[in-house]
């Protein structure tokens, strides 16, 4: 009885045996994966973290709709110009503080020149026209060309074909014809030897191949006197090529007349309640087509290896300034298109514009340095 006992003790014993085996493996199995998922749910957050940081280090993780509190901006020209009203009217569009500073000097090298030296954190910028800032390493003013910045293009000034209120053309046909039947007879004023209007005034000449008597003058004023000067007299113009920021108020009180602009779309002029409407020149000649539009663009500009983060902060404050009635109420008044670019589409106007202004120039004597050596080719 006693073996039999133990022998069915045992028997019970052995059967159980390979069942608590598997229940011991199938829970070291179980343990072991909640262990593997412990391990990779670690390991995943880790690398978050760390790309994260490098990311937060590298400037690529950033509020897209954030601002700096407060931004440092050095106007190339005076107090009063448009590269300073343009900053006047962004500063009270916005709620960062915004610090202005002049430095003037050298076709506006001196103030870019200043601000290529500050930090590179997204704080300090500069605010000057286009023109000066492409053509100063041709000048001899700055070893920067414009791609060692980031731009931000704010405001256009097309150039504008104006006449005496007087004057027997009314209409960019008319001017042309009689351009072309008194040749070198015409004479065009423009607002300086090496201006935006004066570069314009020769694209017109070399494009569509008139052959005009082209009259530089110490300044807009200057230009639109000779147009209103009725007696045959010494630097009498018959028409001018001017920027439509010089011109405005001429414009608006009806002294001179707008018969075309330098644009393949019409420029509309506000004054008060009504509108003046000046056409565009495209289709006159294709070749003068392709440079269209020309004109001065104004803008804020940054040294390009600045870091992202600053870069993408920017980017959220000045498309706040510009889209303000504030801004937009600047521009308005002063005679400019408010074109809003961003850094890609600035870039773009930017190598656009460059070649045209830098080659116009060269090729008339005024600047001394052949683009063609500082790797700009000719348009």
């Amino acid at each position: 009885m006693r073996r039999q006992k133990y022998k069915t003790a045992f028997m019970s014993w052995a059967h159980k045996k390979p069942k608590r085996k598997e229940a011991a493996k199938k829970k070291q199995v179980s343990e072991k994966r909640q262990s593997n998922r412990l391990v990779i749910l670690i390991t995943v957050i880790v690398l978050i973290a760390v790309t994260s940081t490098m990311f937060f280090i590298r400037g690529d993780v950033f509020d897209r709709s954030s601002t700096p509190d407060h931004i440092t901006v050095t106007v190339a020209w005076n107090p009063g110009s448009i590269a300073d009203d343009m900053v006047r009217a962004m500063s009270a569009a916005t709620d960062t503080q915004i610090s202005l500073l002049n430095i003037t000097g050298a076709n506006g090298a001196t103030g870019a020149n200043a601000v290529f030296q500050s930090e590179r954190d997204g704080t300090e910028l500069l605010s000057t026209s286009l023109s000066t800032l492409v053509t100063a390493e041709a000048t001899g003013f700055s070893e920067h060309s414009q791609k060692d910045w980031e731009a931000w293009l704010c405001a256009f000034s097309p150039a504008v074909i104006v006449i005496a209120d007087d004057s027997p053309y009314h209409s960019m046909d008319d001017l042309i014809t009689a351009i072309r039947q008194n040749p070198g007879r015409l004479r065009c004023a423009d607002s300086g030897f090496g201006t935006v209007s004066f570069a314009a005034a020769e694209l017109l000449s070399t494009r569509v191949i008139l052959e005009i008597d082209q009259i530089s003058f110490a300044g807009s004023s200057q230009a639109v006197r000779a147009l209103q000067n009725s007696a045959l007299a010494e630097n009498e113009a018959e028409f001018a090529v001017l920027l439509s920021c010089e011109i405005t108020e001429y414009l608006r009180t009806g002294q001179i007349r707008a018969i075309g602009v330098f644009s393949n779309e019409e420029f509309i002029l506000h004054n008060d309640n009504a509108k003046i409407s000046i056409p565009a020149i495209s289709g006159i000649d294709s070749r003068l087509d392709a440079v269209l539009p020309f004109g001065e663009y104004f803008g804020l500009f940054i040294p390009a290896d600045t870091a992202l983060s600053g870069l993408h902060s920017l980017d959220s404050l000045i498309n706040t300034s510009v889209d303000s009635e504030v801004f937009s109420g600047f521009t308005n008044k002063a005679g400019l298109a408010n074109i809003k670019y961003d850094r890609h589409i600035s870039g773009a106007a930017i190598e656009h514009f460059s070649p045209l202004i830098n080659w116009t120039l060269y090729d008339t004597g005024f600047l001394p340095t052949n683009p063609e050596t500082l790797g700009i080719p000719r348009p």
